[in-house]
């Protein structure tokens, strides 16, 4: 059974040209939320992480005086995330803070690797926004070469979580995931869908090749039996059978992508869960790359779960 026991938040606290604003992001105001939420329900422990990077042009400056300038930056984010220990200890949660210098991206992955943390939560900026700041960006590199689970909360989807799916493409990779999305829908009492996407639609192509109607039929039926298999294989890994509102398999139509953000938009699903496969490149992953397509227009928060074999690469 996986457990969730340390949670770590990245907290987003640039703001315009200012490295450490005095006031929490609208995104980090929601991932906070979701932390906390999801630690009291498990009785996990929870750390604030703001990660400052510092431009060349303020690292110019800051040889001039850097002690002074330095610390004077690193206070302010350091008394901020204090408030939100202290919101967490007033839910009776148990707490702490760090503040690291660096890119945003590889130092959430550092300290989740250091710290051994079962969860990292991060905000996500609008649709509108995000090609254009500092955690759009993160969120993507954090799900290709962060180790732990990445769960990258969209703001508009604050409320109480009622549905949780789990995307699998069959694989091994996607055990991990389905552990995982067990484990919080049975922490936040959710229902739990099981999606797994096959494109029929490219099967007719097999007409071409002298295959009857009937022999179609039949090899789309002996398709989905075959998933519907394998589905329910992966499913009984886990211990599925203690969640309070069960499970509902559902097999989707069309290429992954399309057809599981139309399925979230459809059922209003809160939270999607997608393992993915560690690699990348030509080869790369099926669910990895599909977690990245979809996630700009995807009307959720989304929640990554590497192998159990991922190592880190080195980003680019």
């Amino acid at each position: 059974m996986t457990l969730i026991q340390k949670i770590l938040v990245g907290v987003d606290l640039h703001h315009g040209d200012r490295h450490a604003s005095r006031e929490i992001s609208e995104e980090s105001q929601a991932a906070v939320a979701e932390a906390i939420y999801l630690a009291a329900v498990s009785g996990s422990s929870i750390t604030f992480c703001s990660v400052l990077e510092i431009s060349a042009q303020c690292e110019s400056l800051m040889e001039l005086d850097h002690d002074t300038i330095c610390q004077s930056v690193k206070t302010i984010a350091h008394d901020l995330l204090v408030r939100l220990v202290n919101q967490a200890g007033a839910n009776g949660l148990v707490a702490d803070c760090v503040v690291r210098v660096g890119v945003a991206a590889e130092e959430l992955s550092k300290e989740s690797i250091e710290g051994k943390y079962d969860l990292l939560m991060i905000g996500m900026r609008s649709k509108q926004r995000a090609s254009s700041i500092l955690f759009g960006c993160t969120a993507i590199k954090l799900m290709r070469y962060s180790p732990s689970p990445v769960w990258v909360v969209k703001p508009a989807e604050i409320r109480l979580i009622r549905d949780v799916a789990i995307a699998t493409d069959l694989s091994p990779a996607a055990l991990p995931a389905f552990h995982l999305a067990v484990t919080v829908a049975r922490a936040i009492q959710a229902r739990l869908h099981v999606l797994h996407a096959v494109n029929l639609t490219d099967l007719r192509y097999l007409a071409m090749a002298g295959m009857t109607e009937a022999e179609l039929d039949q090899f789309e039926e002996t398709l989905r039996k075959s998933a519907d298999d394998q589905v329910r294989d992966q499913l009984h890994q886990t211990d599925f059978r203690t969640l309070p509102h069960g499970v509902k398999i559902e097999h989707l139509n069309g290429a992954a992508d399309v057809a599981i953000t139309q399925f979230i938009a459809n059922q209003e699903i809160d939270l999607l869960v997608m393992g993915t496969h560690g690699r990348t490149g030509m080869t790369g992953m099926y669910l990895g790359n599909t977690a990245e397509r979809i996630l700009p227009a995807l009307q959720a928060s989304l929640l990554t779960v590497k192998p159990h074999q991922f190592s880190l690469p080195h980003p680019h």
